[in-house]
């Protein structure tokens, strides 16, 4: 049991840390393959979890996990991005250092409300990185202009929300995953399409 709990906390904080590289990065491509080690990442912490608590539920969000958000998707971008080599060197406007330093004080805000809501009032257990996940990835999509990378950001959102109901073991896990994964689906293809189209987009442009 113990030996578990390792393994699904050291998980986590390699998860936050390609989160970071994720913030860190002023172009495309690096985001892509560090979205997708992020979710390879989530895949085999659903899989351990599932494996510890016996739910069969967590192994197929494993497999989701893995083939629909870090394989997939992934995969979706980076064939467009070959198809557009100006994908694989266009410079996302954004302020890298900036963003790193706001992603840490998010991540220590995130700490401290969950130390004290819902570890403290809630008494829920082992949920700080996937609050702090969820912050990040918000940051992301908020700070991205881009509609690749807020699409980036919106996996990692879609992460962490699957990160935490593995933790708390919630009972809708699996069809949520599901609707998610299509959802982020059905968003590559609608955006990139635009980004064919139009050149630059951003996600307000793809309303109305």
């Amino acid at each position: 049991m113990f030996a578990t709990e390792t393994v699904v906390e050291f998980l986590g904080i390699l998860v936050i840390l390609v989160t970071f590289e994720i913030l860190s990065q002023s172009y495309i491509k690096p985001m892509v393959n560090a979205i997708a080690l992020q979710s390879i990442l989530l895949s085999i912490l659903f899989a351990v979890i599932g494996i510890q608590k016996h739910v069969n539920e967590l192994m197929v969000i494993a497999v989701l996990t893995f083939s629909i958000r870090g394989v997939l998707i992934p995969s979706i971008i980076s064939w467009d991005i070959k198809k557009n080599p100006i994908w694989s060197y266009r410079e996302l406007e954004t302020m890298v250092s900036s963003l790193v330093l706001t992603g840490v004080i998010l991540a220590i805000i995130g700490y401290i409300v969950y130390r004290v809501i819902f570890h403290t009032v809630l008494n829920i257990r082992g949920g700080a990185l996937p609050v702090v996940l969820l912050l990040l990835s918000f940051l992301i999509i908020i700070a991205r202009k881009n509609a690749v990378a807020q699409l980036i950001g919106y996996i990692s959102e879609e992460n962490a929300l699957l990160y935490a109901s593995a933790l708390l073991n919630l009972p809708i896990i699996l069809e949520a995953g599901v609707f998610l994964d299509l959802l982020g689906i059905a968003l590559a293809g609608i955006i990139l399409a635009a980004e064919k189209e139009y050149g630059h987009v951003e996600l307000e442009e793809l309303v109305g």
